[in-house]
């Protein structure tokens, strides 16, 4: 059995830390019984000043057939440590510019690393995700290309948006791509009754300039619309500088349209929060998969989003709406629609939502790419 090192800044039980956490979550449980899975991650949460209560730091434990390794300290001379001590066949890196992965990159021009080495970016490569501090992110990749540390580094991509971020950087390394896991949604919620009327309208993400969320209460303080709408705002506010500016923007607000900030919901409850919903709304700069747009899809709400996510064929489906962020008139069309449906008209679209997420995401089929992936 292959000896496959996960290396990732957050795991369980980070819970503020967005899908990467979530996507790492589908691919352990469902890869551990065909690889000894041993993962280096940090000791708190994202944005956490203390350390996660009653865990062991710094020392390898084994716990629902895995190793985890929780480090008080990320830095070259850690990450050596328990390099040596584990000895992987594959190490698995999951970003870019984490200081998780520098303390990696140091190491691989030492000449201290043997494994074979694959990076998944997670989405760090997309242009949107470039434009946010841009300056040290050209600096870092200056250097990158300049030392060749890119050589014999197989890069893993999770979407075709995502791989083609990579090539643009990267042409010559092999690049493989393969969708990200998620597991199954089983359970049904019942979502509430659409008068023509009324509007729900939800949007779940970390609070940062990537996910966009002032674009988003922008559309909607311009949409001319004499319906009601509610718009409620969930997810941890990891940028207060961008979060102000969001606010700023509530103010101008017609009196039709009722915001409010719901605070994070823990990922356990995302799915009965989505249940309360008409509209999931995300004009992300960038989704190198996009977990919680999966998650209102599964739910069944009606997804109004970029077209930076993998999700870009919605309306051939009449599945919902995945438009260009430099027409934000065709944001409010959407909004004006959907807030025109009746229950039976959103009914027959919601349907046809489910639909399309359950085709699109096989989580058998994309395991087995994955046991092959990790393989060769």
């Amino acid at each position: 059995m292959k000896k496959l090192l996960i290396v990732t800044r957050w795991y369980l039980p980070a819970v503020k830390s967005g899908g990467t956490v979530r996507s790492l979550i589908a691919l352990v449980d469902r890869l551990k019984d065909s690889f000894d899975i041993i993962i280096i991650t940090s000791d708190r949460d994202l944005g956490a000043v203390e350390p996660y209560k009653n865990i062991e730091f710094d020392t390898l434990i084994r716990k629902d057939g895995i190793g985890i390794i929780y480090l008080s300290s990320i830095n070259v001379s850690n990450m050596h440590k328990y390099m040596k001590m584990i000895n992987p066949d594959i190490l698995y890196i999951n970003s870019f510019f984490d200081i998780t992965t520098q303390s990696i990159m140091v190491l691989k021009l030492l000449k201290l690393i043997k494994a074979d080495i694959i990076l998944a970016p997670r989405g760090e490569l997309a242009f949107g995700a470039l434009s946010i501090k841009p300056t040290k992110k050209k600096i870092y990749l200056t250097i990158y290309k300049l030392l060749n540390m890119s050589k014999n580094i197989t890069f893993h991509a999770t979407s075709k948006e995502d791989l083609s971020d990579i090539k643009k950087i990267f042409p010559s390394n092999n690049i493989e791509i393969i969708q990200n896991l998620k597991e199954e949604n089983k359970n049904q919620s019942i979502l509430p009754y659409k008068n023509r009327d009324s509007l729900k309208i939800v949007f779940i993400s970390r609070i940062a300039p990537v996910k966009n969320l002032h674009y988003a209460l922008s559309i909607l303080k311009d949409t001319k619309i004499e319906e009601s709408l509610i718009f409620d705002i969930y997810g941890p506010i990891e940028d207060k500088d961008y979060w102000l500016r969001c606010q700023q923007i509530f103010a101008d607000m017609p009196d039709n349209i009722t915001i409010s900030y719901k605070g994070f919901v823990e990922p356990s409850m995302i799915q009965s929060t989505l249940g309360k919903y008409h509209l999931f709304f995300l004009p992300t700069k960038g989704e190198n998969f996009g977990h919680a747009i999966v998650e209102a899809m599964q739910v069944g709400l009606i997804p109004l989003i970029s077209n930076k996510t993998p999700w870009q064929d919605l309306e051939s489906f009449t599945a919902g709406f995945s438009l260009s962020l430099e027409n934000p008139d065709s944001f409010s069309t959407a909004i004006r629609k959907v807030a025109q449906f009746d229950n039976e008209e959103f009914l027959i679209v919601s349907e046809n939502v489910k639909k399309y997420i359950t085709q699109k995401v096989n989580s058998d089929e994309t395991l087995e790419k994955y046991k092959i992936f990790f393989n060769k």
